[in-house]
């Protein structure tokens, strides 16, 4: 048993695998539709495989593919969700003030910050960004940026 005979399967039964994509609501107007149908086909293939390898009953085949494509495909989206909710964080540098602006403020002596102090100075208190959305995208921890913020305050005030 290898796993050309399951892709042979895969394509042989695609309107199963259209009725999988179209349960987890992945349609055809996606721009990365093709993506999901591909990995669906590799998941009906790889399923065939270890179905066939246990000898189970190929009666039952359809509906135990089907809920697991169902599954796993609602899985990868999940995980792009969360990417994307992760990773969506670098969107507020195209919202970021003007570095012109930014060294426009009086007081502050730019040579004595950090690089992580000046992303604070930054992010949080110019753009409003939550320290947690801020020490994941730094891949910090959160008490280590508010300790940061505090020793920024300081600098600030002495500055002032």
């Amino acid at each position: 048993m290898n796993l050309e005979l399951g892709f042979q399967q895969a394509l042989e039964n695609q309107q199963l695998i259209y009725g999988a994509l179209k349960r987890v609501h992945i349609y055809v107007t996606r721009c990365d539709y093709e993506d999901y149908f591909q990995e669906a086909v590799i998941i009906y293939a790889q399923t065939y495989l270890k179905y066939c390898q246990r000898n189970q009953d190929p009666d039952k085949f359809k509906p135990y593919v089907f809920q697991k494509l169902v599954w796993r495909l609602t899985d990868m989206l999940r995980q792009e969700k969360q990417y994307f909710d992760f990773h969506g964080l670098e969107e507020f540098d195209f919202q970021r003030v003007p570095e012109s602006e930014i060294t426009q403020i009086d007081f502050v002596d730019w040579q004595k910050l950090s690089e992580l102090e000046k992303e604070i100075l930054q992010e949080h208190f110019m753009n409003g960004i939550s320290l947690k959305i801020i020490a994941q995208y730094h891949h910090q921890t959160t008490r280590n940026l508010r300790y940061q913020r505090d020793r920024l305050l300081n600098k600030l005030r002495a500055m002032n």
